[in-house]
């Protein structure tokens, strides 16, 4: 209504209005549109199931959408990973938290924590969810209150057609009387663990069957293939044994069997049989007969059940049967090819079926060198060819024989002169050495193909000390007869007016302290970071499998190196040493064996340093590492016998035993000048001391004759003098003209190469000829 003098004004007043009523209308409009739309969107049917990546849900998910393409019905799928519990928990509490809802879930669930989520998504939308391949056991009752119904394999079922099976190949056809058997299965959180366990349990406890272990895994394969190589350790530790096992599906079962393949159980006599279900695993097992039978169980079976369950209740709101399995016969290797199933009024090829793979390929292996006892039974492994460790036999037994000839030798020779003053002590802790030495090859010929882990620690520990004590007791014997000879030439200072002993006790403080020395570093190494046996990984595959490992000796620790350094510093500083020492008597070389002393010594150094290099460069190459020790130790020890006792008893052989070095030709060259002799000529001992016969133009020196039986072991005279014949014997003049009258009084020394030396002033007895 407009009043008199508002005309114009009236007329836009009821247009603005009705603007605004039209806008309104449309608004309700498209909000009430939206809100059909969004409600039409929502799909008939979801299913919350595992993904594809492994074969028994990839099948559920063909089976599913091939089913409703029957029905007009929209289904959609909500992945929860390979059975991964936190992702399935993650998609229920979305459900869960969603607006928008489905008229029917399908839903696997993974876990008992997954069921938990499943009562409460339907406490909060009441909407109704088919169970799938999961059936509720006596424990978890509860989950009827939620659930509309089940649709899938009878868990029971197949594991009591397994349990049958066992009983038919271990005693009827084996006629094993008390078998024991493996049982491996899912996660102790999976229903379907409880339910399968206590069904194969039932099945065979009226047989003679027993279950010694119950093993709930992980998923995969992998955690089986693990599981049976402890399995393994542990029966081979403790005596006993299994002779079949039961997996609760072919895919865990491929880790057993892979397992016991690498050991070769599944052939011959004793045989483990296996035993699976579902036949989700790889065909040619069961088809050449290293699997004894499995069930069949189709994830399309299963997916077409649960369709035809949830489209009878969108179409009667009502399920005339709330428990629905699916077939799981028996598929033995010798059925299998021809076994037909029949199901929902279709007959279909139990090959069709199942979702096994056609060849077996490897796909689980060791991925811890400390998952096994002994690796080297499940990889392949870098051995030493047992060739080689018949060389090392070998040349062991070469330096075996040198040294019991040695010894034998020295002890029938040990009356002769060249024995005597070559300090036949020394020549025998040269050849015990050696012996000890050379013992290190034979520890080093070991390896896990034929010794236990304990005895190649025991060996690795033994040839480490063998070789370094060894080798020090050889090295060190030689710095003291070097040593020896030194202080008892008196090298260094001129002869001194006094009477001095050098004895065997005197130097062996070389050998004593080398020893020590050598005991304190690999005491040391043994306590703080033992030299044992491990096998370490040569390569992996992209997955981490070990593919290739070696045995080894070695050290766990960081700092490893340390130990070996020392002893190789510490025995080539007395290797230097000793050829110092063999430097300075080398004049004296024809009595003293220096040059040969010397000669023996570089050689080991340069063996040393060679194996040292050749040892960092052997890489993972077992075999040349060990052609490198061996040969170090042999070439030493051989060297070593063939240099410093070879000579001397080759001498005693052919006839020269008693044939002395000309000592005053030495002892002329090692002072240069013969007309400093008469103030430092040396003597070997029993010699008596020179008295003058007339001094002066035309006298001589004549000598107090002794028999030279006189002579003892290690040079040493009983007597007062020496006969003309006996002193020429030695290379020594019967006299010397041109002394003159002032020299009455002349020092002369009296070396004995047990270690005495007399430096005395000795006055001479003038006579007239």
């Amino acid at each position: 209504m407009c009043l008199s003098g508002f005309g114009s004004n009236c007329v836009r007043a009821s247009s603005s209005t009705i603007l605004f009523l039209l806008l309104l209308v449309q608004v309700c409009v498209c909000s009430t549109r939206a809100q059909s739309e969004t409600s039409s969107s929502a799909p008939d049917i979801v299913a919350i199931i595992p993904d594809r990546s492994t074969a028994y849900p990839n099948g559920l998910h063909n089976g599913l959408l091939s089913s409703v393409r029957r029905y007009n019905v929209s289904l959609e799928i909500r992945e929860i990973g390979d059975f991964n519990s936190e992702k399935s928990l993650l998609v229920l509490q979305e459900a869960i938290d969603s607006e928008v809802q489905p008229r029917i879930y399908c839903i696997w669930p993974v876990d008992i924590p997954s069921r938990q989520l499943m009562k409460e998504l339907h406490d909060a939308h009441g909407v109704p969810i088919i169970q799938l391949n999961q059936l509720p056991s006596e424990e978890s009752a509860w989950e009827w209150d939620h659930l509309l119904g089940y649709a899938g394999p009878s868990d029971a079922l197949r594991a009591s057609n397994a349990g049958l099976m066992m009983i038919d190949s271990l005693i009827e056809e084996r006629g094993l009387s008390n078998p024991k058997v493996v049982a491996l299965g899912y996660p102790g959180s999976y229903g379907g663990y409880h339910l399968s366990i206590a069904a194969f349990r039932q099945s065979i406890e009226d047989s003679s069957i027993e279950i010694t272990h119950d093993l709930p895994l992980d998923w995969g394969n992998q955690p089986a293939y693990e599981a049976m190589i402890h399995l393994m350790d542990e029966l081979k530790t403790t005596g006993q044994e299994i002779h079949g096992v039961y997996a609760m599906d072919d895919n865990i079962l491929i880790g057993a069997y892979e397992a016991l393949n690498d050991r070769g159980r599944l052939d011959g006599e004793d045989a483990v049989t296996l035993v699976g279900t579902v036949c989700n695993g790889h065909r040619d097992i069961l088809g050449q007969g290293k699997q004894y039978g499995t069930t069949i169980q189709s994830p399309f079976l299963e997916a077409e059940l649960a369709v035809d369950s949830a489209i009878e209740y969108l179409s009667t709101g009502n399920l005339t049967t709330i428990i629905r399995f699916t077939p799981n016969p028996i598929a033995t290797t010798d059925t299998w090819e021809t076994m037909l199933v029949e199901f929902l009024g279709e007959a279909y090829v139990a090959d069709r079926l199942c979702t096994w793979t056609l060849q077996h390929e490897r796909t689980n292996g060791l991925k811890n060198i400390e998952d096994a006892d002994d690796p080297c039974e499940y990889v392949d492994c870098l051995f030493t060819p047992e060739a080689l460790f018949l060389v090392g036999y070998v040349v062991a037994a070469i330096n075996y024989a040198l040294c019991v000839l040695g010894l034998a030798l020295l002890y029938m020779y040990r009356k002769k002169k060249v024995v005597s003053i070559a300090q036949p002590f020394f020549l025998t802790l040269i050849l015990v050495g050696a012996l000890v030495d050379t013992t290190s090859i034979i520890f080093m010929s070991r390896d896990n193909l034929g010794y236990s882990k304990q005895n190649l620690d025991r060996s690795c520990m033994a040839w480490t000390w063998l070789l370094g004590m060894g080798q020090m007791m050889t090295t060190t014997t030689l710095v003291a007869k070097m040593a020896r000879v030194k202080a008892v030439i008196g090298i260094g200072e001129r002869a001194a007016i006094r009477r001095t002993i050098v004895t065997v006790r005197d130097v062996s403080g070389f050998i004593v302290g080398g020893l020590v020395l050598d005991a304190i570093v690999l005491t040391v190494w043994a306590v703080q970071d033992p030299f044992h046996w491990t096998i370490s990984v040569v390569s992996r595959d992209f997955e981490g499998t070990i593919l290739q490992a070696r045995g080894e000796c070695s050290s766990n620790g960081e700092n490893f190196w340390v130990y070996p350094v020392v002893l190789i510093l510490l025995h080539l500083a007395v290797l230097i040493y000793g050829n110092i020492l063999a430097w300075q008597t080398r004049k004296f070389h024809q009595i003293s064996d220096s040059r040969m002393v010397a000669v023996s010594l570089f050689n080991s150094i340069q063996l040393l340093m060679v194996a040292v290099i050749m040892l960092s460069l052997s890489g993972d190459s077992v075999a040349i590492s060990y052609v490198v020790r061996a040969s170090y130790a042999f070439l030493n020890n051989a060297g070593v016998i063939l240099l410093i006792v070879g000579p001397i008893l080759y001498k005693c052989m052919v006839g020269k035993g008693n044939v002395m070095p000309n000592i005053h030709d030495v002892a002329s060259r090692a002072v240069g000048s013969r007309d400093s002799i008469e103030e430092s000529r040396t003597y070997i001992s029993g010699f008596a001391i020179p008295t003058s016969s007339g001094i002066g133009q035309g006298s001589s020196r004549a000598f107090n004759p002794i028999s030279e039986t006189e002579v003892d072991l290690f040079g040493q005279s009983e007597g007062n003098g020496l006969s003309s014949n006996t002193a020429s014997n030695f290379g020594m003049p019967g006299s010397k003209p041109g002394i003159p009258e002032s020299a009455q009084e002349s020092k002369s020394s009296r070396v004995d190469f047990t270690g005495t030396i007399d430096n005395s002033v000795n006055r001479s007895q003038s006579t007239s000829q």
